[in-house]
């Protein structure tokens, strides 16, 4: 190899060793980059769990919301009514029964009619009664009261309040102590009567309660009396699904119309 030739080789060699020792820290630069960079992807994500955690533990954990009675479950209305409470409240002479209305009201807990005591006047009395006063009124073997519960939701008074819209031309009022607490009383035209009823949350209960009053009933007085009754003398131990009864005899059921709670 002549002299010329061998200076190029030397001279190539030279350069290639300078480029490799160029390129060797910028590789490693490059590595301790990809190095910092994942590190700091962990830390960041690290952080972000820690901060998870953190939030997860300040947030009170809800209770599970129960309601009163189970859903689907219906109570018998001789576990729920006391007829001898409402007998005495009403100023009945005669006993009242218990009919199981609850397959009328298809959404109800339980739904119980008291019925008017005694014995029913033939056709001869009852037409000297319409002679006399011009209608024949609650006759003995007929409904004095409905009693209905809605137990399977979770309702407030306050919201009651809210759905109770009283105005020049709703037939919902408030009503702050003729059933012994507030309630909803919706007065309904029927010929020359306003026949009312009422709906409240009884605070022991947690239940909705309807109370109304029979199909002749006019006197809301009554009807009235019936649901405070209702609210004073259920108390949240007659709506334990079990519950012992309250009378021993248990009439035979009938069917009626309901309307759903509001």
């Amino acid at each position: 190899m002549d002299a010329t030739k061998a200076r190029e080789v030397l001279s190539a060699a030279m350069r290639t060793h300078r480029f490799a020792r160029t390129l060797a820290p910028l590789a490693l630069l490059a590595l301790v980059g990809c190095d910092a960079a994942e590190k700091g992807r962990a830390e960041a994500k690290r952080e972000a769990e820690i901060e998870d955690r953190k939030k997860a533990a300040s947030i009170k954990p809800v209770d599970k919301i129960k309601t009163p009675v189970p859903q689907g479950t219906k109570l018998p209305c001789s576990q729920v009514i006391d007829p001898t409470a409402f007998q005495g409240a009403l100023e009945e002479t005669e006993p009242l029964t218990v009919r199981d209305s609850t397959g009328g009201y298809i959404d109800s807990t339980v739904s119980c009619t008291l019925v008017r005591g005694g014995a029913r006047p033939d056709a001869k009395a009852q037409a000297k009664i319409i002679k006399d006063t011009g209608r024949l009124g609650t006759l003995p073997g007929d409904p004095l009261c409905v009693v209905t519960m809605y137990c399977w939701v979770i309702d407030e008074e306050a919201k009651l309040r809210d759905r109770c819209k009283s105005g020049p031309n709703s037939l919902l009022s408030h009503d702050e102590s003729t059933t012994g607490g507030f309630a909803c009383k919706r007065t309904l035209p029927q010929g020359e009567f306003d026949i009312d009823s009422f709906k409240f949350v009884d605070n022991d209960t947690k239940c909705l309660f309807e109370v109304g009053g029979g199909p002749s009933m006019t006197d809301n007085d009554k009807i009235a009396t019936c649901a405070r009754v209702a609210r004073e003398s259920i108390g949240s131990e007659h709506i334990q699904p079990g519950a012992p009864a309250r009378y021993s005899e248990e009439p035979a059921p009938e069917a009626g119309s309901g309307s759903a709670a509001p």
